[in-house]
């Protein structure tokens, strides 16, 4: 059925060459064949191995990657990028983005001879504190119920026990109703004493797997407001108490003062991280001042706990067919058919890390913004989500109609005439509570007025987990999904029109 899809436009359009439109639609099914499934496979199955350590910002393994896009770009033909008059510093095939990489797991506990450390003797899910703390005297009030800390003097650092009988999804829930309730009390520092803080560690220390990044341009966020919440081993806090252990404190009653000499150490670090976005430039014909961006970002998480996160359907089915997609435009390129528009085939970095490689793109554009007719995303297109399993093909497409219904238009068309998916708008709803619109690259190109398409097939039981393998990936899917993009892109690089832009920033 697929082979079907791909030979029944070429045959048609050959037999009918009268219009302009036929034949440009002719050439475009023509180079689509250089699309293909062994192409995808070979790329993926590089990019989403153990060797590449799942791709983390700044990592070896998001370099590796870095580098086998630039050698793939090159053996298409394709040329460095120089010349650039935006003022983007640009180097060959790469655009540098510089990082800051706001590390985790900086707040540890002194008393005396004792140092508590994160994942150790302690534990917490977010950083409040802004400085060093000493702490000569805490509250305790038992259970922590809210009636308790309504009594406690604003600024206090408050202790209290955790029973350890509830499931881990009921501690969470405990505790961020006691984190609302002493943020509402004025509580600077809420400690729990828990009696299962291995068991909590084990379960949820890969939310400390790596920093909060940001550009480098951009200034860091102030401190949310809040009081601190510290999760703290049982028996370490019987240590900080010295001859008055939480046994006794537990028989008495709540709201007692408790004498200590502990110090709260707070020390930020910072680091500068360096990331690419990777440029595969296709200059236009006549054309070539306006320009079409296709996008899929190529880093993932990296390793946790010891495990790789290979990220093969995130995002490396979005790379591996952007690839195909660049290799095709420079193939009809170099032999005469290249786009009238230039195309800009560009995996980015450190999607995973807050969209910053295309954000970075988006601030200090290698092209100017306002020559930009379109983005094309892809993010995940190489899997089926629970909703679809046992239906025809499709896609997800979110964001087409939001700023040109010109574009919504273009992609259907591309698809009614080349490939036949099952065109699925449901997360392009205005009230999709997924949000998915906000949530990968094409948005910091939407935000700045560009409109854009993204390409996405759901989520599945392995994303953002272990499983998300190559032998996982469905690649007569990937490959259907791969076309779309490319005939939508083909259409908008080689209109007469520009497309027009009727919509609303969201």
């Amino acid at each position: 059925m697929n082979n079907l899809l791909l030979v029944v436009p070429v045959v048609l359009y050959v037999a009918v060459p009268s219009l302009q439109a036929q034949e440009v639609d002719t050439v475009a099914a023509y180079y689509a064949k250089g699309i293909t499934m062994e192409d995808l496979r070979r790329d993926l199955t590089i990019l989403a191995s153990d060797e590449y350590e799942g791709r983390d910002t700044g990592k070896e393994g998001q370099k590796m990657a870095a580098a086998y896009l630039r050698e793939q770009f090159m053996s298409y033909g394709i040329p460095p990028i120089t010349g650039v008059a935006t003022g983007s510093v640009v180097e060959g095939y790469y655009q540098p983005v510089q990082l800051v990489e706001e590390v985790r797991g900086t707040i540890s506990i002194r008393a005396q001879d004792k140092v508590l450390r994160l994942k150790e003797e302690l534990f917490y899910f977010s950083e409040v504190l802004s400085g060093n703390r000493d702490v000569k005297e805490m509250v305790f009030i038992g259970e922590g119920s809210s009636s308790a800390m309504t009594k406690v003097s604003p600024g206090s650092v408050v202790l209290m026990v955790e029973d350890g009988e509830s499931n881990v999804l009921a501690l969470l829930s405990n505790l961020r109703s006691r984190s609302s309730a002493a943020t509402d009390a004025g509580i600077d520092v809420l400690l729990v004493a828990t009696p299962r803080l291995d068991g909590i560690v084990e379960e949820l220390g890969h939310y400390f797997g790596g920093g909060r990044m940001r550009l480098a341009t951009d200034e860091a966020k102030p401190q949310r407001p809040g009081s601190q919440v510290i999760l703290v081993d049982q028996s370490s806090m019987d240590g900080l108490l010295g001859r008055r252990k939480l046994a006794s404190l537990v028989k008495g009653r709540t709201g007692r003062k408790v004498r200590t000499d502990m110090v709260l150490v707070h020390s930020p670090q910072e680091n500068t991280v360096l990331s690419e976005n990777v440029l595969a430039y296709i200059e236009g014909g006549d054309k070539k001042e306006e320009l079409v961006v296709i996008t899929a970002h190529y880093d993932h998480i990296g390793e946790e706990n010891g495990e790789i996160y290979n990220g093969a359907d995130d995002d490396g089915s979005g790379t591996v067919a952007i690839m195909a997609i660049a290799k095709a435009f420079a193939q009809a390129k170099a032999e005469g058919h290249g786009p009238r528009r230039s195309v800009l085939v560009m995996p980015v970095t450190a999607e995973e890390k807050g969209l910053l490689g295309s954000k970075y793109y988006s601030e200090h554009p290698i092209f100017p913004l306002e020559n930009t007719v379109a983005n094309l995303n892809i993010d995940m297109i190489g899997r089926v989500d629970p909703v679809h399993t046992g239906s025809a093909p499709y896609i997800y497409v979110i964001g087409s109609d939001r700023l040109s219904t010109e574009l919504h238009a273009i992609n259907e068309e591309a698809n009614r005439d080349h490939v036949g998916l099952e065109l699925d708008y449901t997360f392009n709803a205005l009230d999709d509570p997924n949000r998915f619109y906000f949530r990968s690259d094409h948005y910091n190109f939407a935000r700045k007025g560009i409109p854009a398409i993204f390409y996405f097939s759901g989520v599945h039981e392995d994303y953002h987990g272990p499983g998300d393998t190559v032998d996982k990936i469905m690649f007569d899917l990937l490959h259907q999904r791969a076309l779309l993009t490319f005939h939508t892109a083909w259409i908008l690089a080689n209109r007469e029109d520009r497309i027009v832009v009727d919509g609303k920033v969201d």
